[in-house]
């Protein structure tokens, strides 16, 4: 009778689920429909201005319209980085395909380093990436991002899902050392709106958790190497350690983010071959230069205490 009734309890947990699903899903398609509406009608009657803007223009009279957009926008690091990703940068200078422009990984992967900035290629790795990759060119790029309108998300379609433009709400702070609860949570659920077009609820809270212990593995790696560099510190010069900081700096700064990136993106090859196994390396490294150290000095004190000294207790000449 007991598992009778807390299968009954899962299932109707479960179907509550996929009624909100189901309901979010509604709005958010039509929602985008409705602007898409808006859109095509100011188009068909002249309404929305030809010509070329600058990107102060744009936001002047998108303000108007939709303020709400350029409020996440300016909250993203879009906006904050010296406008580096402003509305020209990624929509083009006028309103002829300016959505299409925008929704396309070329857009993105200039500014984010190239296709083999560990960024973009992460993704372009991954499975999504190369669905992406083999079929974008016969996809219909008027569809909002919303919806599971394309058979597989690119940087927009996540980032920017249903039009939000503010990025930064889906990536977490680049100090993966730290553990932020309530950053992970918001992460995670604007992550979740955006799978779940897709990907059953339960399927996602795996791969949050997987993620989250992958990362948990990742860390102790790096703090292990940490400790060992603190303790060289007190017996080594700055000199003596410059091999050792570099390669701790790459650790933390290049393969620690690549197990992020490769949990973020659903990359095999960052999350592991990129990822763990590269920590691997550089923790034993670390650990030989530091034991090397620890033997020359060693060795070099040993040498000290059998040279020949003459009564004075200074050393004999040869």
């Amino acid at each position: 009778m007991l598992i009778i009734c807390l299968y009954r309890f899962v299932v109707n947990a479960e179907a509550a689920e996929t009624r909100r699903r189901r309901v979010f899903i509604f709005t958010s398609k039509l929602l985008a429909c409705y602007f898409f509406s808006v859109i095509t009608l100011f188009a068909s009657e002249g309404l929305v201005p030809a010509g070329m803007f600058a990107n102060h223009q744009c936001i002047q009279c998108h303000e108007k319209i939709n303020a709400k957009l350029i409020t996440n926008w300016r909250k993203s690091r879009h906006g904050k980085n010296d406008e580096a990703a402003n509305c020209v940068a990624c929509h083009g200078d006028s309103h002829n395909d300016a959505a299409v422009k925008a929704r396309q990984d070329e857009t993105c992967t200039g500014c984010h380093g190239g296709r083999d900035e560990p960024t973009v290629h992460s993704y372009t790795s991954s499975k999504h990436g190369l669905i992406l990759k083999l079929e974008k060119k016969e996809w219909d790029w008027t569809q909002p991002l919303a919806q599971a309108n394309y058979r597989t998300p690119g940087c927009a379609y996540c980032h920017m899902h249903t039009g939000e433009h503010n990025i930064s709400a889906s990536v977490r702070d680049m100090d993966l050392l730290q553990e932020n609860s309530e950053e992970i949570k918001t992460v995670q659920d604007t992550v979740r709106s955006v799978c779940q077009d897709c990907h059953a609820p339960r399927y996602l809270t795996r791969l949050f958790e997987n993620g989250e212990k992958m990362l948990a593995i990742a860390r102790m790696k790096v703090r292990e190497a940490k400790n060992l560099l603190l303790q060289a510190r007190k017996n080594s010069t700055a000199e003596e350690l410059e091999a050792v900081e570099k390669q701790y700096k790459k650790m933390q700064s290049v393969h620690l983010k690549n197990v992020y990136l490769g949990i973020s993106h659903q990359s095999p090859d960052y999350q592991w071959w990129y990822g763990q196994p590269a920590l691997d390396g550089d923790l034993l490294r670390i650990k030989g230069a530091i034991s090397e150290l620890i033997r020359i000095k060693a060795a070099n004190g040993k040498e000290k205490d059998c040279t020949p000294t003459g009564g004075d207790g200074k050393a004999k000449p040869d």
